[in-house]
């Protein structure tokens, strides 16, 4: 069968996120003002390393499909809401392993991080402390590796995802390391549903099982730019949804599929720009700390 170089199949995911980017003049390249006084929702992209290099077919593909293997980033958010903030995904990790220098830190042989999460937070004037909302896509150690950082933060989680991390064997191995604080910590359990944080519908976590039992989603209804949808790892790569591909490490890949025309249907609903958050051309094209989106 006849392939599609990765180069080719970028260009109309690329030129989709360019327009929609290039053509929304309110990413401000300006330092926030203090939470408190936040008129209006916003959202910021931080830099929380990059993976790889990894073999294609772990993610269903072929080398040929993808131009080699395969490498990825690792973004996190912050969400600024006039009435309070949200961190979604802390990193893959440790801050305390990462040095102040800009040094890159390599661990597990391909994750790799030159910016600690805590310092990002800082530049924008917030503290851990200062986080009133921890929602995690999933708990997966690329996404919860700062995560006890954020015990005393509110958790939204999905109660399968919350049983599935606190499972007595899960708890005996050292991926529970990263988010063992967040065990007794306050939280929102969600029962396989979505969850509007603010109760106005413009900050919404949505439930996407399958990546793992209570994989979760985010999305934003920002007032200048429109609608966004973080999509975690319901997909890592622009191909994986162009061919029909799951992971090799997928919970439930029929329950993935699923989800994911679910999340379709959804995005077709609201016209939502949906962002693959492991994907390095559409990271690429997002505008970055302290620039915001709102």
């Amino acid at each position: 069968m006849q392939t599609i170089p990765r180069r080719c199949t970028m260009l109309l995911v690329q030129l989709a996120i360019v327009l929609s980017v290039a053509g929304c003049a309110d990413a401000r390249r300006v330092r926030p003002p203090a939470r408190a006084s936040a008129a209006a929702l916003r959202l910021h992209v931080l830099d929380c390393g990059s993976i790889g290099p990894i073999d294609p077919a772990q993610f269903g593909l072929k080398a040929d499909e993808i131009g080699g293997d395969v490498s990825l980033v690792t973004p996190c958010y912050v969400v600024v809401h006039p009435e309070g903030t949200l961190l979604w995904d802390t990193g893959q990790v440790l801050d305390a392993n990462i040095p102040d220098d800009g040094t890159q830190v390599v661990e597990q042989g391909i994750l790799k991080a030159t910016r600690r999460l805590s310092s990002q937070l800082a530049e924008l004037g917030y503290s851990p402390a200062d986080i009133d909302y921890l929602a995690m896509s999933h708990h997966h150690i690329d996404h919860s590796a700062n995560a006890n950082a954020f015990a005393s933060s509110k958790w939204i989680v999905q109660r399968a995802e919350y049983e599935a991390m606190f499972a007595d064997e899960q708890m005996a191995t050292p991926l529970a390391t990263s988010y063992r604080g967040l065990k007794n910590a306050t939280r929102v359990v969600v029962e396989n549903a979505d969850h509007d944080v603010f109760g106005d519908g413009s900050v919404i976590v949505k439930a996407a099982p399958g990546h793992t039992p209570g994989h979760q989603i985010l999305f934003l209804k920002l007032r200048n730019f429109g609608s966004v949808l973080l999509m975690g790892d319901l997909y890592h790569l622009p191909e994986q949804k162009m061919l029909d591909r799951v992971s090799s490490f997928e919970f439930d890949a029929a329950l993935t599929r699923a989800t994911r025309r679910r999340v379709d249907a959804f995005i077709a609903q609201t016209g939502a720009s949906a962002w693959i958050q492991h994907d390095p051309e559409t990271y690429a094209q997002l505008k970055k700390f302290p620039a915001y989106y709102d």
